[in-house]
């Protein structure tokens, strides 16, 4: 008896000490890498806040929300940063000079953008936002022949018609208190346009919400960044939430939905390549191309034929998950600010009516690509409204060899990140910018103003893609709008706006306004 628990004891104390001494070594490490983080940055004559263990500096990111953390932290450290998102080291900077040197003149050196490894699966692998290389090149070239001039007012009649379809609903408004969330009925408006624009059906995601596209399509969003758990395993760390997610205890994205969208874009192609159905639309568009290159390796020597890039089907597939994310709530945001602003701004409201009425009156009523194109102040609207609330609140590069600027040293592999709703709202650059003042566009404006200070779509070569697809939509919409119809405050419009974590312009609070018939 006494020789077993001898033997209990024995076992108990092995494992006291086998535990304390494996608390010791990971405190140690944690210690450690602490230690060389808080001087990362100041070898590299980089300023920027004390980081804390594990965590980084990322529990600012989570007390202040993202686009405010960047303003409290450019205000306190300069225009040019450091800090750490768990142990990775950001270099963040709203330096015009410098952004311009990253994004234009050295994009050679900094072509690609951060990928997270627990997404890097299906879709998200082969997004064009997401590669690298020249695999980002050959895949933006074939993009590049969706959004064509003539692609783009081919693609315009269908964006007035899913227009006019939303302009119904909003008659129906009128015939009671013309209260309505922007989100419902803009969302309605960009996902109707991208899935007859983009993939050849027609949807009316306003009158049927629950459709089963739509509910599909939500699962692929997150909800405020910093306070999604899944997020944050993902930022702070990303090779154990990759593990968690190739075991399958984390899902990023519900499994039903991706194979939904998957079954359903094939089917789509399926029916394309089969002659069953044309439509001159982004699927269309990427199986021409797949035809014309096929073709076209018949008479090339075996050596050239891997020149001539198509797209899979998986690529296809990625792209077309892509155009859905990045097109239907970026833009539904962008038009619910602009219906904020002018219900809050009655004055600039009158003045683009008047111009949507003048140019009308000269294209008999009709609007069309061509009449939108002579809006000079529905521009400035728009432009004002994207400083204010850029659709992503954020880019990054990724440095491929050492770069020194200005004596700053920034090393391969290090991550550079643009916070572009910061650098809209630096008061040196735009002078009381919380004010929404379209002035600020007018061409003597931007003609004194750097090209770098502004980019809702970002600049330079990766620049978003679909940018023109974008403001075509928009304009359309407006001028189909307001040519029958005016915003207004309601008693549950907010009085300010403030914007979440979620990585885009996205409103902390629903945005809630009347629509009245202005005849």
């Amino acid at each position: 008896m006494l020789r077993v628990l001898s033997g209990l004891s024995l076992t108990k104390n092995s494992i006291l000490i086998l535990v304390s001494t494996s608390l010791v070594f990971v405190s140690t490490s944690i210690f450690l890498k602490w230690l060389r983080m808080c001087h990362h940055f100041k070898k590299r004559k980089i300023p920027g806040p004390r980081p804390i263990p594990i965590l980084g500096n990322f529990h600012h990111i989570i007390k202040r929300g993202m686009p405010y953390n960047d303003l409290a932290m450019i205000k306190k450290y300069g225009k040019t940063f450091g800090y750490f998102e768990g142990s990775t080291p950001v270099v963040e900077t709203t330096d015009t000079q410098l952004l311009k040197s990253i994004l234009i003149k050295d994009f050679n050196l900094f072509i690609n953008r951060r990928v997270i490894e627990a997404i890097n699966f299906e879709p998200f692998d082969h997004f064009l936002t997401l590669i690298k290389d020249d695999e980002w090149k050959n895949v933006r070239a074939i993009l590049s022949t969706m959004f064509t001039s003539g692609k783009l007012k081919s693609m315009s009649e269908l964006m007035i018609n899913c227009t006019n379809e939303l302009n119904k609903h909003f008659k129906n408004l009128t015939d009671g208190d013309g209260i309505f969330y922007v989100r419902d009925y803009f969302g309605g408006l960009s996902l109707n346009v991208i899935c007859s624009c983009c993939f050849g059906f027609s949807i009316d995601s306003i009158k049927e919400p629950k459709n089963e596209v739509i509910v599909h399509i939500k699962k692929f969003f997150f909800d405020s960044l910093t306070k999604d758990p899944k997020f944050i395993l993902l930022i702070l760390f990303p090779k154990f939430a990759n593990f968690l997610r190739q075991k399958n205890i984390l899902e990023i994205i519900p499994k039903d939905s991706m194979n939904y969208l998957k079954a359903l874009i094939s089917e789509i192609i399926e029916r394309r390549k089969n002659k069953l159905e044309f439509r001159d639309d982004f699927i269309q568009t990427m199986i021409e191309h797949e035809q014309i290159m096929t073709e076209e390796n018949k008479s090339l020597p075996e050596s050239e034929k891997k020149l001539s890039k198509t797209l899979s089907p998986a690529e296809i597939f990625s792209q077309a998950v892509m155009l859905l994310l990045a097109g239907y709530e970026t833009t539904a945001n962008t038009l619910g600010f602009i219906a904020y602003n002018l219900a809050t701004h009655d004055i600039y409201q009158e003045k683009l009516i008047e111009e949507v009425d003048n140019v009308l009156s000269n294209y008999n009523g009709k609007i069309s690509y061509e009449s939108i194109s002579e809006m000079k102040f529905m521009n400035m609207i728009i432009d004002e409204t994207l400083r204010m609330f850029p659709p992503a609140i954020r880019t990054n590069r990724i440095a491929s060899q050492d770069y020194e600027f200005n004596g700053m040293m920034i090393e391969k592999g290090q991550m550079v990140v643009v916070p572009i709703w910061a650098l809209h709202y630096d008061p040196v650059i735009y002078p009381n910018p919380e004010i929404f003042d379209p002035e600020r566009f007018n061409e003597e404006n931007k003609r004194n103003r750097e090209n770098s200070a502004y980019m809702p779509f970002g600049i330079g070569p990766r620049n978003c893609l679909g940018m023109r697809f974008a403001l075509i939509e928009i304009k359309l919409a407006l001028a189909e709008i307001l040519s029958k119809f005016r915003f207004e405050r309601c008693e549950r419009t907010p009085e300010k706006i403030e914007i979440d974590s979620s990585g885009l312009a996205r409103p902390k609070k629903p945005i809630v306004l009347r629509i009245r018939n202005r005849f």
